[in-house]
């Protein structure tokens, strides 16, 4: 009987201290060129977040075990909520009309958004969702969010809302919420991200946006020179194409 009692409440202290963590899939859908369509995640507890784009083959959810959750596409974020430290995974040439590539760790304190909530609304995913508008790094935005999950989280590094943002709309971007997962022990985190805390390769935004200018200066250059004699070419900002157009706000 003591064994079975023990044994009860070892079970109840288990699941007690298993972490439990929510999860948000997004489709990001890339409007230039050719429309492109992504699978993210934003993975969050109450003392930090996780957001990649992981490649997903075979059409996995997060949960399944055989998803590869270190296959990741594209530059992902890791914010440590004690710190307020955001943590960005990057590619750049940190040395002008250098070729070598490398990845670098940007750390910025987790950006500031000043919204403006509208009455606006719409249901996604069956949640009551409400207009804001905002413009960060150069780039307007209009999020949907939702009270009814009191998160002040959203996709990629927007957020700073009274609820879970569960669609954002831009001119050359958009993410949606696909499902919503809370407080599950099946939703791990991706300790990979978690380690850029304490890599060496760490710069500050203005240092980190000089070796992304430099990697993209190199590549524009390397497609002009690609090109045949006599195309006429259409200039455009180096950054038009980034998720983060400009630094001057």
């Amino acid at each position: 009987m003591r064994k079975m009692c023990f044994l009860s409440f070892l079970f109840i202290t288990i699941i007690a201290n298993a972490q439990l963590n929510n999860l948000v899939e997004y489709n990001f859908v890339n409007k230039i060129g050719a429309n492109a369509v992504y699978k993210e995640y934003l993975i969050f507890n109450e003392n930090e977040l996780f957001y990649a784009n992981i490649t997903n083959d075979d059409n996995l959810n997060y949960e399944d075990e055989k998803l590869n959750k270190e296959r990741i596409n594209f530059e992902p974020i890791y914010i440590n909520f004690k710190t307020d430290s955001l943590y960005q995974s990057k590619y750049g040439i940190m040395k002008p009309n250098s070729s070598q590539v490398t990845t670098f760790i940007l750390v910025e304190k987790k950006p500031v958004m000043n919204w403006k909530i509208t009455k606006e609304s719409q249901k996604i995913l069956g949640y009551s969702c409400y207009k804001a508008t905002t413009k960060f790094r150069g780039r307007e935005y209009i999020a949907w969010f939702t009270p009814d999950i009191p998160y002040n989280f959203g996709p990629w590094k927007l957020g700073g809302l009274p609820g879970l943002i569960l669609k954002v709309e831009n001119d050359y971007f958009d993410y949606e919420a696909k499902r919503v997962v809370l407080n599950s022990d099946k939703i791990t985190p991706i300790i990979s991200l978690r380690n850029e805390e304490f890599t060496k390769s760490k710069f500050n935004l203005k240092k980190s946006i000089e070796f992304e200018n430099n990697w993209l200066s190199y590549n524009k250059s390397n497609r002009l020179a690609s090109l045949p004699a006599g195309v006429k070419i259409i200039e455009k900002s180096l950054r038009e194409d980034e998720r983060e157009l400009s630094f001057e706000e």
